[in-house]
């Protein structure tokens, strides 16, 4: 163990950290000034902050957990992932936290003439009320709605507001009866067009679907009474009309009757940023991130805590 230092000494360290992490100013300079080597006030500054001499503090202007952030997006080979600081607990907060962030992220990530798609929820939907001015670009709707009160077309009227350009919305249910009404609602002109518009996305945002309590699709299929059998076939997630276990792999279940992006059609996406969070999520973004399917991540830290400790199993 290292001898303590003295007054004296610890002035020493402190100053040599806060040129350094406060000012900028080079190792080499520090070091000429005070007549040692770089190396010693590379070892000054470590020795400062790690026995509490000196505080880094983050300014960022949303509470940010930019480690973790980093942590995350270098674990599951991200672009990026922004881990957010809820004020409270549950998903509702997570879910403002989220929508907080994500909105200055599409903000900054849509550009002119950019073909951009939507997926459904109310994180997205949040996050698009929270936007101010946008690029022009098209807006295209993901998936097909799962109710009545689904908020799918709402979400491209809310971006619409302040971004102009040609939508192609898709007036029809996220799942049909069978694969026979399935075939003719994707014939019909308006959902033909919005389909085929999707092999053009440049830039996609959707929410993780977690089921069985945190997803409309799972809500709809429980009061068909179809959600028990795909439960013990395993499905834990879903984005867009993608079906995923907890490990991130697609299961083809309903592949015949849903309406919407294919996982191809995502795939193929330059940029697709995922949205999800909060107590109903966790395994569902797991499974996401697994999947391979999510370029940029925005979720809340318990959710990004509990992506960490899956990774080492």
């Amino acid at each position: 163990m290292s001898k303590e230092l003295s007054l004296e000494e610890q002035l020493r360290h402190v100053y040599a950290a806060m040129q350094h992490l406060k000012f900028g100013r080079p190792t080499v300079d520090i070091a000429e000034e005070l007549g040692v080597s770089r190396f010693a006030v590379g070892r000054m500054v470590k020795y400062a902050r790690e026995q509490g001499l000196v505080d880094v503090t983050p300014r960022l202007p949303d509470p940010i957990d930019a480690t973790l952030s980093k942590t995350l997006a270098s674990c599951y080979g991200l672009e990026s992932a922004i881990v957010c600081i809820p004020a409270a607990e549950g998903d509702k907060a997570a879910r403002a936290a989220i929508a907080a962030v994500a909105s200055k992220l599409l903000s900054e990530l849509i550009e002119e003439d950019d073909i951009f798609g939507l997926g459904p929820g109310r994180t997205i939907l949040e996050t698009c009320a929270r936007i101010q001015t946008a690029p022009n670009c098209d807006l295209v709707q993901l998936t097909g709605v799962a109710s009545t009160d689904d908020d799918n077309l709402e979400v491209i009227m809310e971006l619409r507001r302040v971004a102009q350009g040609r939508m192609y919305p898709l007036h029809s249910p996220v799942i049909a009866t069978d694969h026979i009404a399935a075939q003719v609602i994707r014939s019909q002109p308006g959902v033909r067009q919005a389909l085929k518009r999707m092999d053009l996305l440049d830039k996609a945002v959707f929410t993780v679907g977690g089921w069985p309590h945190s997803s409309l699709l799972a809500s709809l299929l429980d009061e068909a009474g179809e959600l028990d059998p795909l439960l013990e076939q395993g499905v834990a997630a879903e984005i867009g009309t993608t079906l995923l276990d907890a490990q991130g792999r697609e299961l083809h279940l309903l592949d015949d009757r849903m309406i919407g992006i294919t996982t191809q059609q995502l795939a193929s996406v330059p940029v697709k940023v995922a949205l999800g969070g909060g107590p109903g999520k966790k395994r569902a973004v797991i499974a996401a991130l697994k999947s391979g399917l999510v370029d940029t991540l925005v979720t809340d830290v318990d959710t990004a805590k509990a992506a960490l400790s899956a990774a080492k199993t």
